[in-house]
């Protein structure tokens, strides 16, 4: 099993991570932040939508503090491309954005960058090697696209926590990091960059039960097994969708793919957002297709062991 092993040197990944925190992003982040010794996460930007851009970067800034992680936090897009923000969405991530999971408050401001220019300067500075892991609307990468047409070959691929080959949660058609922007995953959908797709089909698979968490925890650092603990109880043991895309590049061999094309639909009002997958040998776009969730688990594991007390 290719999977993260602390006798293991291996070569870093560089890593953007756009993220909205968000419930399953504290769970992306902790992933993220766990393995350091396979992940250089170079920057995060934060995203809207969740909550106000002002409320997910506060909140990206403080998670990193928490798990012991210095990087850039850049805020985003104050709105999405065509339309603003909706309400936040409390019922799914808390009236504080993050299930109402109380964490220290930092010292940490925002980057002095906007995350578009964060995310080029980080991209340069990664020799085409940046791999971009997007887990919230992709309005952020779309500005980049647009502010920086040089920017798809300064970029290895994307790894996106986002569409879907079956139903949607937002519409019966659309996922909500697609749906929620269609036109900003269209930018990207065309802009050459390779894309792995992490679909809602896949993550709705991956449950984590307080039965299978609460084990593996249990030597954990008390700061961060109970806010962990508290994101689980909030979501009821609910897949944590994020973090299966995180998941993915510390065991590659987690997940099966197919390859083919893909495209966003945008001009049909009733599947606004739904994502249109068609399997070809030669494809740029790489759909995950099947989990197994037991290295998935392992990965989280892993994760848990890196916070021991």
């Amino acid at each position: 099993m290719r999977i993260f092993n602390k006798e293991e040197n291996w070569m870093r990944i560089p890593i953007v991570l756009d993220t909205d925190p968000g419930v399953d992003d504290f769970f992306c982040l902790a992933v993220v932040c766990a393995y350091d010794r396979v992940i250089d996460l170079r920057a995060v930007t934060a995203m809207g939508g969740n909550h106000s851009e002002e409320i997910t970067t506060r909140n990206a800034i403080d998670i990193l503090s928490l798990l012991g992680k210095n990087v850039p936090v850049a805020k985003g897009s104050s709105s999405y491309l065509k339309e603003a923000y909706g309400e936040p969405v409390f019922d799914h991530h808390g009236r504080n954005g993050i299930g109402d999971v109380v964490i220290p408050r930092s010292g940490g401001k925002a980057d002095h960058l906007a995350a578009w220019d964060r995310l080029y300067e980080a991209a340069c500075g990664a020799d085409g090697g940046l791999v971009l892991l997007t887990v919230a609307p992709l309005t952020n990468i779309a500005r980049a696209l647009i502010k920086y047409p040089d920017l798809p070959g300064k970029i290895r691929k994307v790894v996106m926590m986002g569409g879907t080959l079956g139903k949607g949660n937002v519409t019966p058609y659309a996922e909500a990091n697609v749906g929620h922007d269609p036109y900003a995953a269209e930018i990207l959908f065309e802009s050459g960059i390779p894309v792995d797709m992490v679909g809602l089909d896949i993550t709705m698979t991956c449950p984590m039960p307080r039965e299978v968490f609460d084990p593996m925890a249990a030597e954990a650092r008390e700061d961060v097994r109970s806010a962990l603990q508290g994101l689980i109880d909030f979501r009821r043991g609910e897949p944590m969708h994020d973090a299966v895309a995180a998941a993915s590049l510390i065991d590659p061999d987690m997940l099966t793919w197919k390859t083919g094309s893909l495209k966003v639909i945008t001009d049909d009002a009733e599947r606004l957002g739904q994502t249109v997958f068609e399997e070809q040998a030669d494809g740029r776009f790489r759909v995950a297709c099947g989990v197994d969730l037991s290295r998935y688990y392992k990965v989280i594991g892993g994760m848990l062991e890196a916070y021991r007390a």
